[in-house]
């Protein structure tokens, strides 16, 4: 899906982000919106996105069904429902269910990006083919200027997906599926994860995170009711 009209630019990290953009694609790879690809596949309404603890529990208590999740140096929030683990949540029936969520590099940046570009998308790898057809139909209606915010400040595995939707998108620099795989699993993030003396980093979580599912629906960051809110969109061009 050739997009030969994206003028792309790129940012790594929690920083603030510089200048305006017509679509932002936040990446957190492991794990926060690998974690909201398995939430929505099994059957979550919506995820609202907190950038403190105290402001989860805040819209937690606003929405007395909603179930917390989160973490905190990658370690699960004492008093949330779950971690940010996908496996923790991949044989739940969520349907109909809200979400609140919480981490250290997506939510934060997510929320960021919402104050710099007209249409923010979250993914991992799980969901990057489905977020390219987004962002090239999107583009296609004139929404040309692309962010491609990496969020991990240190890691490889944010800046090899946003590599790989270059190449989904049709853009020079990319790289294969396969080399976002190997980078991934290479990178510092997946070593706890693949390490067996750190099991409360499960493993089985990057079973989720190196998946690359056949594209069905991107995942859309909007405000509602002034709250950052993330939903299912399903492609207009698939």
């Amino acid at each position: 899906m050739a997009s030969s009209n994206l003028s792309i630019s790129r940012h790594k990290g929690h920083g603030a982000i510089d200048g305006t953009h017509d679509i932002a694609v936040v990446i957190d790879v492991i794990r926060a919106f690998t974690f909201a690809k398995t939430a929505f596949d099994n059957g979550a309404e919506r995820i609202l996105l907190a950038e403190e603890v105290d402001t989860a529990q805040t819209l937690a208590a606003v929405h007395p069904d909603s179930l917390l999740a989160g973490e905190i140096d990658a370690l699960p929030i004492d008093g949330f429902d779950f971690g940010n683990s996908p496996a923790q949540i991949a044989g739940l029936d969520l349907s109909g269910r809200t979400l609140v969520h919480r981490t250290s590099n997506g939510t934060q940046m997510a929320i960021k990006a919402l104050e710099r570009a007209s249409h923010v998308l979250v993914t991992g790898l799980s969901n990057a083919q489905a977020t390219a057809k987004e962002v090239a139909y999107l583009a296609e209606g004139g929404a040309n200027r692309l962010l491609l915010v990496a969020t991990h400040p240190t890691g490889d595995e944010d800046v090899a997906c946003g590599d790989l939707l270059l190449t989904l998108l049709g853009q020079e620099g990319g790289i294969s599926p396969d080399q976002a795989f190997d980078r991934t699993q290479a990178s510092e993030a997946a070593g706890k994860f693949l390490d067996p003396t750190q099991p409360e980093f499960p493993a089985t979580d990057m079973v989720h995170v190196l998946a690359m599912d056949p594209p069905d629906y991107a995942m859309r960051v909007m405000l509602e009711a002034n709250v950052p809110t993330v939903r299912k969109t399903f492609l207009k061009n698939a």
